[in-house]
């Protein structure tokens, strides 16, 4: 009888305490994403800090999106110092677009509010079974200005594991073209995908990010470069030494 009792109180006490163990069918879209992010958010706590080999991707792209020059760099960091993905020429063009730390991808997790969240269903991703969610411009959201206006007219999926709503996977594109600085700059292309691996403690931590963008300065100036980053937690204990700047080719990511 004892036990039958501590066992009810423990369940009692499970749904209280831990509501995030719910499942597709009592989790609105909406409040699956709400675990993603505060997960993604937990799980950059634990590895943010942890020393990984870095590999930066920067690739000029010619008008076709065919590689004109490509420039690798490798260095041994901590994920918290990361620089962030767009690098210093993004950056001096428009401050507000990619102003964001690598974890946050856009901040897509970090402005829930802006978008229509569906549940398309279950799927594999990373090699674990994953909610799939759709997002989509909300209606009606205006007057944003600047990074949350290109983040506000982006759509795509993020798939979210079932056993912990860690983030295993996250793509997405813009909409339509964004203007970030009145007519001077115009956003008129942006995709994106995110990819995470486990490490040992069972943590999601970043595998790849990489994304795409074509920027149009008026009158006649433009940008448009692709920029990944790859993460390697499994040197941590290893001394990297950073290889010189690789340039040229036109081979493009695999």
């Amino acid at each position: 009888m004892k036990a039958a009792l501590t066992g009810l109180w423990l369940t009692i006490c499970g749904f209280l305490f831990y509501p995030s163990v719910g499942t597709a069918e009592s989790l609105s879209p909406i409040q699956i994403a709400e675990r993603a992010r505060d997960r993604d958010r937990e799980n950059f706590r634990k590895y943010g800090a942890t020393p990984c080999r870095l590999e930066e991707i920067k690739e000029e792209l010619n008008e076709k999106g065919m590689v004109e020059e490509r420039e690798v760099k490798t260095r041994r960091i901590a994920v918290s110092s990361a620089p962030r993905p767009g690098g210093k020429e993004t950056e001096r063009i428009s401050p507000e677009m990619h102003n964001q730390k690598p974890n946050e991808d856009g901040s897509i997790l970090d402005h829930l509010e802006l978008f229509e969240w569906k549940l398309e269903g279950e799927d594999d991703s990373q090699g674990e079974i994953c909610y799939r969610l759709a997002f989509s411009p909300k209606k009606g959201t205006r007057g944003l200005g600047g990074r949350d206006e290109v983040i506000a007219k982006t759509s795509g999926r993020c798939w979210v594991a079932k056993s912990d709503f860690s983030k295993r996977r996250l793509e997405g594109r813009l909409t339509r073209p964004v203007e970030v600085m009145g007519f001077l700059v115009t956003v008129r292309e942006v995709d994106f995908l995110t990819t995470t691996r486990r490490l040992a403690e069972g943590i999601a931590a970043p595998q790849q990010i990489r994304y795409r963008f074509r920027v149009e300065v008026f009158p006649v100036f433009e940008f448009h470069e692709r920029h990944t980053q790859k993460f390697d937690f499994g040197v941590a204990a290893k001394s990297m030494a950073s290889p010189q700047d690789q340039k040229g080719g036109m081979a493009g990511l695999k």
